[in-house]
């Protein structure tokens, strides 16, 4: 039974984006995935050529598909408040990106560090993922950060409302 209820909270909390934003929002996650995934812009090619690295398997295209689905995560995000505004539909759309660019870049620099070869005969400039999905998962923790600090935040508003002091 509390199951159920969880699932009409999280319906309800939807319905209050306009029908129109999320279609547009889907439409513009769609184009995103296509830019990546047909190379209309090659974002490995900026990688590896800002640094001079070469990535073995670094970006798939599940990695394509989650960076597109940003914005799909900042209507989820958004649908967190008491009102819809468009503003702060941007902004949190904004704060998932950041947070999972930050958390991409601190992944590639921990592979630049652990993903090098040890072998002699691979060339230093050559560096591999130390697993498998590693840059997805850093790409999953940036989405997942603005999630525990809305949660953070709202246990910390009703805290402050019911008047128990820290």
């Amino acid at each position: 039974m509390h199951n159920d209820s969880l699932k009409r909270n999280k319906r309800i909390k939807l319905e209050k984006i306009p029908k129109k934003i999320k279609i547009i929002i889907f439409v513009i996650s769609i184009l995103i995935f296509s830019v990546f995934n047909f190379e209309i812009i090659n974002l490995r090619y900026y990688l590896e050529n800002i640094p001079e690295y070469y990535f073995i398997n670094y970006l798939n295209v599940l990695d394509y598909l989650i960076f597109a689905s940003i914005p799909l995560f900042g209507i989820l995000l958004n649908s967190n408040r008491n009102k819809f505004e468009k503003s702060k539909l941007i902004m949190d759309i904004l704060t998932v990106l950041f947070c999972s660019i930050i958390t991409f870049g601190i992944g590639l620099y921990i592979i630049y560090f652990i993903g090098k070869n040890s072998n002699p005969f691979i060339p230093e400039y050559v560096i591999n993922e130390p697993f498998s999905l590693c840059s997805t998962i850093t790409i999953g923790i940036g989405i997942g950060i603005p999630f525990l600090l809305i949660k953070r935040n709202e246990e910390l508003t009703e805290i402050n409302e019911i008047g128990i002091e820290k």
